[in-house]
């Protein structure tokens, strides 16, 4: 009976973890880099100091003209605080597509001249959407519950030998053991994050698969007359010219007298109140709790908070997979933890290969699971790094330059996926892999010549650390990269 559920679960654990195992190491992939998003965007500007002022209330007011410009475009920006991750003030909006960012000098309110950029947030937005919107969502929210019922089928398989499996790993064994012991090792010591990270992301997107509308009612619409067309609306329209904001210093000071000194973390300006949310840095909890001011004199208006015990268990889910309260070594232990869950998949999807490819490998179905393979791990992240490259080369007055970076990602990747289909399709997989390891490890390691020929004032000697660390780990992935190529 034991064999026989432990035959069950590998065929489930397999054609499972497969299937969903490519979109889940782009998610893992991306939610890593997602948790240094701010950091990246600094990375992506290299033009701002990486020191600057401390901050002072009164530079608010010199954002106020950019904010008017913004709302008269129907835009609804927002101002973010300096915190310790990021020293500057910063003006950001979603046109409809990214989040951009602009820095400005938190003592005077002075804009900094940095390159229009996407940044950290790019990989944020790709973590769970893929860029594409509702859809990509729900595909991620199915791919998070295949995800837990991987894991409970892969607990079930390596139950008897779970010990032995952890304290014995053969490197230098043969592929298939070695590529095993990889899996195995990069998993079950990460189980509990990886399950957090499953069912809260699962939990968080969980209105896409339970929208608030009835599916029967979906059903019957379609088959109902369809009303008369009316001309569609622009979803966005230029404001009303309106009147000027109230300074902002007070405004700030007052929302520290209920929220805490400190504990501000944007102004967000809507056309019928100027709201003033708490930082996410502050507690595990991702409150959203918000004062609201007017915008014609300042005086306060309402202090939101949400206590019922149903929102608490959304801000505790919230707060724990995002990690924004947390400090940097919390931030590195999830970085950590995020790499090995995509090691993870990459080692499992490799294994399903190596064992069909003596009975399978001619099958046209093989071939382009193969090549899909190729291209989901190694030509997603050598798209990742193109991606820093574009960011540094592209010219900084080039228009619309926030989405050329994404259309360089997205060019990579695309190439990538066909390549690798190609190679695999002529039946010279390895090729395949092992090219395109060497153009990953070539992209990493010549990241940071890059960096040191294209940043203002940077020093070999003296790198601040947002710089090092995204130089350093682009190297250690080139490294890798190259290891495994000889290995082939």
């Amino acid at each position: 009976m034991q064999d026989t559920l432990r035959t069950r679960m590998g065929w489930l654990h397999a054609w499972v973890g497969f299937a969903a195992g490519l979109v889940l190491f782009c998610v893992f992939a991306t939610g890593c880099l997602a948790m240094f998003d701010t950091e990246l965007t600094r990375w992506c500007q290299p033009e701002a100091p990486p020191q600057t002022d401390t901050f002072s209330p009164r530079s608010l007011d010199r954002l106020l003209p950019d904010v008017q410009d913004l709302i008269a475009q129907g835009e609804k920006p927002f101002i973010t605080l300096p915190s310790l991750r990021d020293p500057y003030l910063r003006l950001q909006h979603h046109d409809g597509y990214e989040f951009l960012t602009v820095p400005y000098n938190p003592q005077t309110g002075e804009r900094l001249a940095a390159r229009v950029t996407v940044g950290g947030t790019f990989f944020y937005n790709l973590h769970y959407t893929m860029r594409t919107g509702i859809y990509g969502e729900t595909l991620i929210a199915l791919a998070g519950l295949a995800l837990l019922v991987t894991i409970g089928s892969g607990v079930i398989i390596h139950l008897k030998g779970l010990v032995s499996d952890l304290t014995l790993l053969r490197p230098f064994a043969s592929r298939l053991r070695a590529w095993l012991d990889v899996h195995v090792v990069a998993s079950v010591p990460f189980l509990p994050f990886i399950v957090l990270m499953a069912y809260s992301g699962t939990f968080i997107r969980a209105r896409t698969l339970f929208p608030p509308v009835s599916y029967t009612a979906s059903i019957e619409n379609v088959f109902r007359t369809p009303a008369p067309s009316v001309p569609e609306t622009p979803e966005k329209q230029p404001a009303p010219p309106s009147r000027p904001f109230p300074p902002l210093a007070p405004i700030l000071s007052e929302a520290e007298r209920t929220l805490g000194t400190g504990q501000v973390g944007f102004i967000l300006f809507l056309s019928q109140s100027i709201l003033v949310s708490r930082t996410d840095a502050s507690g595990p909890l991702l409150t959203r709790e918000h004062v609201d001011f007017s915008p014609v004199d300042g005086h306060v208006l309402r202090h939101v908070l949400l206590p019922s015990p149903i929102t608490h268990t959304q801000q505790v889910l919230d707060g724990l997979h995002y990690a924004r309260w947390t400090g940097y070594g919390m931030r590195w232990l999830y970085f950590l933890s995020g790499v090995m869950g995509a090691i993870m998949f990459a080692s499992g999807s490799v294994i399903f290969l190596m064992k069909r490819r003596r009975q399978s490998g001619r099958k046209i179905m093989f071939r382009i699971a193969e090549g899909l393979a190729i291209g989901s791990i190694v030509g997603f992240l050598m798209a990742t790094v193109a991606f820093f490259w574009a960011n540094r080369l592209l010219p900084i007055a080039l228009h619309d330059r926030p989405f050329a970076e994404g259309y360089v990602f997205l060019a990579v990747w695309v190439l990538s996926m066909v390549a690798g289909l190609g190679w695999s399709g002529l039946h010279r997989p390895f090729q395949g892999w092992k090219i395109q390891l060497f153009c990953l490890g070539t992209l990493g390691f010549f990241l940071t010549p890059l960096d040191l020929a294209t940043r203002p004032g940077a020093s070999l000697f003296h790198a601040p650390t947002v710089f090092a660390a995204t130089d350093l780990v682009a190297l250690l992935v080139a490294l890798v990269s190259f290891q495994m190529a000889r290995r082939l």
